[in-house]
């Protein structure tokens, strides 16, 4: 069970190098790889007709290694694993049918990218609903994210990848909706049917702390119904008003020694990555760099304390 912390915040504002050395510095064991930022959220959002030709994962596979060799060469420097990576997202865009088709060949490609530098877990953000568009059913969201999955079955039949599916929250005017897999008892169907599909268990869940408080789900509800489905954690605090991203007690209110007990209790033996970007990047720090070290060794300390508690050690 090892100790991680996202990539996201870090690399862009320094170079690998000093990324990956200010994340073994503060105590951390490995990340979770942010290569999500292959594409831009907000203009795929906007007009997904923008993105076709412009990303990096559209490439051979050797050509994506060569174009990440910087940064999984400081990794290994490090003493650092991969733990998890998160693919781009999102997958669909109403009205921009096409698209779908995309996301699933990029999301191939981060598998085969995943598979060749040992990374067991691979998030990809499903699709929800309620979009704002009135002709799209649920039922029919569940045929769209079935379609998106069954793409990724071939990639996954040569093993040593585990797609995580992620429990999503959705935004309605003010409101905070639940979004793709946010019932569990939902998400451990959805998966079941997936591995039953694909003839052997290729899908699991990454349990995101920050959407479970949005939607004011608790852990004792949501964690148990998935179980062994369980495979990897983006963990995070915020009060229920916003997806805040921060680190535990520093503003948030979720009950971490319920997070850490329910885990035990479940057997969880993944690894603990923290999703905190908010609570290291030097924009959220007003430009006051010397706090990020202080900041991520928090952070690594808070993992440890949690390692402790849900391995009984505490």
């Amino acid at each position: 069970m090892k100790i991680c912390v996202q990539t996201g915040g870090l690399i862009g504002t320094y170079s690998p190098a000093e990324a990956y050395r200010l994340i073994r510095d503060a105590g951390f064991e490995g990340v979770d790889w942010n290569i999500d930022h292959a594409w831009s959220n907000a203009m795929v959002r906007k007009d997904p007709s923008t993105t076709p030709g412009t990303c990096i994962f559209e490439k051979p596979l050797p050509d994506v290694l060569k174009y990440y060799r910087e940064e999984l060469d400081a990794i290994r420097a490090n003493g650092l694993t991969v733990s998890q990576a998160h693919a781009p997202f999102p997958a669909f865009v109403p009205g921009f049918p096409d698209f779908l088709e995309y996301a699933i060949g990029i999301y191939v490609r981060c598998i085969e990218l995943c598979r060749a530098v040992d990374c067991p877990n691979l998030v990809v953000h499903g699709i929800s609903w309620p979009f704002g568009e009135p002709d799209l059913s649920r039922e029919e969201v569940y045929r769209l994210n079935l379609h998106l999955y069954r793409g990724l079955m071939p990639a996954l039949k040569e093993g040593g990848v585990t797609v995580c599916l992620e429990n999503l929250f959705t935004r309605r005017a003010k409101t905070f909706e639940q979004g793709h897999c946010a019932v569990p008892e939902e998400a451990a169907a959805l998966i079941d049917r997936l591995n039953e599909e694909a003839g052997k268990e290729c899908f699991g869940l990454l349990l995101d702390t920050g959407h479970l408080n949005i939607l004011r789900s608790s852990f004792r509800r949501y964690v148990p119904v998935l179980g062994k489905r369980l495979k990897a954690l983006h963990i995070h605090d915020n009060d229920a008003s916003e997806d805040q991203h921060l680190a535990p007690y520093c503003g948030g209110n979720i009950c971490w020694p319920e997070f850490c007990d329910v885990l035990r209790a479940c057997g969880y033996t993944g690894d603990l990555c923290f999703e905190t970007f908010r609570q290291i990047t030097p924009a959220h720090l007003y430009g006051f760099q010397e706090m990020v070290p202080v900041s991520l060794s928090y952070i690594a300390r808070t993992g440890q304390v949690f390692r402790a508690r849900i391995q009984g050690m505490s």
